[in-house]
């Protein structure tokens, strides 16, 4: 890089490491990393739980802070004394106030993996295979006060295939948010500057709700397809279902054919075919589990389930 000497970077989730690896490719290390502390950690405490983005910065002899917000008055002097030529925002998820975007000549940009105005929020790659998207892309765009409504500079599109999981998603739009984030880099550093950019459609825009603990429980409303869906969000952590009045994780499910009309409310447990744990779901739908785990245990297939349980045609599951 010729003019872009000095960036700050912000971002905290999985796609923030690829692109800090791009930056130092680019030989464009940052001169400070902000990153927020995970969920329900002290900011402040002495041994804080590994992250990924602060060991990448220990390794890189780069300072990294944690920051739910970056409303600290001392580090948001410290980021207007780095005089920064960009902040790059990847995966932060938060957003920057005026006075930090004010430090940089040429603001900020942000990598979000959508296709903005959809899916705007944190965890949008996780959402878009939650709720079965057919399409889903990486923007980049110019940062104003809304973390995810500037105007569109790049955007490209990215097509989850058929049962892909989240893990198996990742990298491909990892490589994605990589390629962009070069482009864009690139044409700031000939210093034509970001251009205007395509001002999003509020009409088509939506947010992402909070993806807690709430949104990995199986909907067994929804249809059997639709549950596998949520599940292809959470391949390692899985659903969370109720057995017998305890928790247990759906750990890999598919949905089934029936011949006979099924019969009972969502949740019952209509018997084992093929292996599988049949569950009726929405739509007089059938999901079928295959591997099930009660938390801290071991994974257990489903008629090894069905056994340990005891489980009698009926029954239900919350």
């Amino acid at each position: 890089m010729k003019k872009l000497k000095s960036i700050v970077f912000f971002g905290s989730h999985e796609l923030a490491v690829p692109a800090l690896d791009t930056l130092s490719g680019l030989d464009l290390l940052p001169k400070l990393i902000v990153t927020r502390p995970k969920a329900g950690v002290d900011v402040d405490s002495d041994e804080p739980p590994p992250h990924p983005v602060i060991d990448w910065a220990r390794e890189h002899g780069i300072e990294a802070v944690r920051s739910r917000r970056v409303l600290e008055p001392e580090l948001q002097e410290q980021i207007t004394a780095l005089s920064p030529d960009l902040l790059v925002v990847v995966d932060y998820g938060r957003p920057l106030p005026s006075e930090v975007l004010e430090a940089s000549p040429l603001g900020a940009i942000e990598v979000h993996p959508s296709l903005l105005p959809k899916l705007r929020g944190e965890h949008a790659l996780r959402y878009a295979l939650a709720t079965g998207e057919k399409k889903t892309g990486v923007s980049v765009i110019d940062v104003n006060d809304d973390p995810w409504a500037g105007p569109v500079l790049m955007q490209e599109e990215l097509e989850p295939v058929a049962g892909e999981t989240f893990y198996d998603l990742l990298p491909r739009a990892a490589t994605l948010s990589n390629s962009l984030l070069t482009k864009i880099l690139k044409k700031l550093d000939t210093g034509k500057g970001k251009g205007k950019g395509k001002v999003q459609d509020e009409k088509n825009a939506n947010e992402i709700p909070p993806l807690g603990s709430l949104h990995r429980k199986v909907p067994w409303s929804l249809t059997a397809v639709q549950v596998c869906n949520r599940l292809r969000a959470y391949p390692k952590l899985g659903l969370i279902a109720y057995c017998k009045y305890r928790p247990v994780e759906v750990l890999t499910a598919r949905a089934m054919d029936w011949i006979d009309a099924p019969y009972g409310s969502s949740g019952t447990y209509l018997g084992l075919r093929q292996g599988k744990l049949a569950i009726l779901c929405g739509g007089s739908t059938i999901l079928g589990l295959e591997r099930l785990r009660r938390p801290g245990g071991e994974v257990q297939s489903a008629s090894n389930f069905a056994h340990t349980e005891r489980l009698q045609v009926g029954d239900t599951l919350a």
